[in-house]
């Protein structure tokens, strides 16, 4: 026999390397999605179908951004876009009937009530691309929970806006509040009977027809709140069983209700107070639609909130027009006891007590108003939080760094409520907080410098400079990057018992948590670090190195486990304004979650490391959580070499076997003094 038939098969090691990596990289490797769509087109041609109060835009544009914009663009035929014509608009299309006897019009008005919604999405009114990313969010949100309770956009490429008069910020609630009424009931005897059989109860001060001088136009025009709006029909498909015949979506600059939120609420509603052309000795105003507010946008506006009821200063007609606002705040997570740590006595045990009682005492009952938080509260959280370290090796003495927002009230809360609330704190422990100003970058609205020209600059000096591993942050400007790279000095400088074992960042910023992830993370590796609020930017590739293994514990994931139907959304903040959205059209009946979601950044995204109907995760549930795909791993690798073993056994065997043969039959002669055969000639 051949000297090679006596050597043991060997494994072909390089083409089942080459197959396990080239199968592999077709479930890690993606292509970017980028479209063919060439860019332009011809704004000239836009034109409005409908009415005149209506723009062109899509329903993924920013719906502030957009109705600013036109109003600056036509500033001196600001008429069409008045309240006044968005009054006449709302009547025409939603109470405009046949001529019916007036001893009816009473019942016929409750029925046009009751078949009418209105959702006011309180929004973000800044300049920040960060602001302009959650109306973003915001409108999609609202729009795919409308769709999912039976509700398609009227028109699908135009929204509409009008400017209604709005005082500027006062200081003292108070104040605010009785200037508020006074303006309201001086509107409102301003009212005279005309042909209509119903028409506004509130009509502006200023007469369409007035000519006004372009100093008092501007006037105006500075006192004013620019409301877009939208309108949704029941879907062509789904009609039938819908109760409303029509919602309208108002969208609403948070910025604006932030010194008397309650009070600027029932003012911005006393502009939907109707009342019949005849008047009735039974009915003097058109019962109001229900108000759906979706908001306040921030803890901030809801601890004003807080403080307006603590101070109750509203007249009994601010209150009947509040009687029928339903408020779901889904965005505001402070905890109850934060928010209200500024009312002695204790005496009100949540913000929902607090604030329905003050409303409602004047009213015997009759009042329909509600207010529901619909997210957890930061104490949730934070228990939550505390539970994942435990579980991670942080013991209760163990430092522990917590990094926040200075300038805004979530962030000071959730700091303050993370500090306080460490259970079993030991003498010997310590918390470490520090603050910085939200946008550590520094950028502006007005900053539109393409990165490549800003990094251009930086390359072509490398190259004339001798190379340094130092970090070179400039110590001068708006951008405060030297500042956190100094801080990660200070944590890194500590002694080893000191340093922390467990950072946070709590904040509402996610690009200011990456900023602050690739300055601590280097200097730090051994400590955990953990956040709120879980956004997709997090799980992004490019952010792999500085997110990996990142705790987020938050209220909402990016989806909803009862509407898989829905994409997931970018953040859990636009998760909870979805299911604030269904709650408000009666599509879902809970939509706070049990307890909070635990997620840790892995290399395909976030994975969900509890079930929000548990009330925690034990290490049996982690355990097995990760040993089933580990498992399943190693067993698929342990097949694929054992059936390659398999294959080269066979392959050897028959090879044997069909030599043994042809040597038996005379066909080869092993002659060959290298080893080899060759062939001869049967006699």
């Amino acid at each position: 026999m051949a000297e090679s038939d006596d050597k043991a098969p060997t494994v072909p090691w390089l083409p089942l390397i080459t197959l396990i990596g080239v199968g592999s990289g077709v479930f890690l490797f993606f292509p970017q999605l980028t479209s063919s769509r060439p860019g332009g087109g011809d704004p000239r041609l836009a034109k409005n179908t409908f009415d005149d109060q209506t723009i062109d835009a899509r329903l993924w544009q920013d719906p502030l951004g957009v109705a600013i914009a036109d109003r600056e663009k036509s500033q001196k035929h600001a008429g069409p876009h008045s309240v006044d014509r968005f009054q006449e608009l709302l009547v025409k299309k939603c109470y405009e009937g046949p001529a019916i006897c007036p001893l009816n019009r009473e019942l016929l008005f409750a029925q046009l009530t009751k078949r009418i919604r209105i959702l006011a999405v309180m929004i973000p009114g800044g300049p920040y691309v960060e602001d302009v990313e959650r109306r973003l969010r915001s409108r999609r949100a609202v729009i795919e929970g409308l769709e999912l309770a039976g509700y398609d956009p009227e028109r699908d490429h135009e929204i509409g806006y009008f400017c209604v008069p709005w005082r500027p910020l006062d200081p003292n609630p108070g104040s605010c509040v009785a200037a508020l009424e006074k303006n309201r009931n001086e509107d409102e005897r301003r009212w005279l009977s005309k042909d209509p059989w119903i028409q506004p109860a509130r009509t502006n001060r200023k007469e369409p027809n007035t000519q006004d001088t372009q100093d008092t136009q501007d006037t105006q025009d500075t006192h004013s709140l620019t409301v877009p709006y939208e309108w949704f029909e029941p879907a062509a498909f789904a009609a039938e069983g819908k109760p409303l015949s029509h919602v309208l979506v108002m969208w609403l600059a948070d910025d604006a209700f932030r010194d008397a939120p309650l009070a600027r609420l029932a003012d911005l509603i006393s502009w939907f107070r109707l009342k019949p052309s005849l008047v009735s000795r039974v009915l003097d105003f058109v019962p109001l639609p229900v108000f759906a507010v979706l908001g306040p946008d921030n803890s901030g506006t809801l601890h004003k909130m807080v403080m307006e009821a603590k101070e109750d200063p509203w007249d009994s007609e601010t209150r009947k027009c509040l009687a029928t606002t339903q408020i779901y705040s889904s965005q505001a997570a402070a905890a109850e006891s934060r928010l209200l740590s500024g009312i002695p006595g204790g005496e009100w045990p949540t913000c929902k007590n607090l604030i329905e009682e003050r409303i409602k005492r004047l009213d015997s009952g009759i009042s329909a108003f509600r207010f529901d938080r619909t997210v957890l509260p930061d104490d949730h959280i934070v228990e939550t939080l505390w539970q994942e370290l435990e579980r991670r090796g942080v013991a209760k003495s163990d430092p522990v760094a917590i990094i926040s927002e200075e300038d805004t009230y979530y962030a000071r809360a959730l700091s303050s409520t993370f500090a306080n609330s460490r259970p079993n704190t030991t003498p010997g422990s310590h918390i470490y907080s520090y603050t910085y100003l939200r946008g550590i970058d520094g950028k502006l609205p007005s900053d539109q410098k393409d990165e490549k020209e800003t990094k251009a600059p930086a390359e072509s000096g490398d190259k004339n400079t001798q190379s340094s591993l130092r970090p070179t942050e400039q110590t001068e400007g708006l951008n405060q990057a030297d500042d956190v790279r100094r801080l990660a000095d200070e944590l890194r400088n500590l002694d080893t018992s000191l340093r922390p074992k467990a950072v946070g960042l709590l904040g509402s910023d996610v690009y200011d948590k990456l900023e602050l992830l690739k300055a601590l993370r280097p200097v730090l590796p051994e400590a955990v670090f953990f956040t709120n609020n879980l956004d997709a930017r997090l799980a992004h590739p490019d952010e792999w190195n500085e997110t990996h293994n990142l705790v987020v514990v938050s209220a909402f994931g990016l989806s909803l486990d009862k509407h898989k139907k829905v994409a997931p959304f970018r953040d859990s903040g636009q998760t909870a304004l979805f299911a604030a959205t269904l709650e408000a059209m009666g599509q879902n009946d809970d939509a706070k979650p049990k307890s909070p979601f635990i997620f840790e950044i892995a290399r395909n995204g976030p994975k969900r490391l509890n079930d929000p109907a548990d009330e925690g995760v034990t290490m049996a549930k982690l355990s097995r959580r990760y040993l089933v795909p580990i498992g399943c791993f190693i067993a698929i690798g342990i097949s694929l070499l054992a059936w390659t073993w398999f294959v080269t056994r066979v392959a050897s065997a028959f090879e044997r076997a069909q030599t043994g043969n042809l040597e038996n039959e005379g066909l080869i002669e092993n002659d060959d003094p290298n080893g080899g055969v060759k062939r001869v000639e049967a006699t």
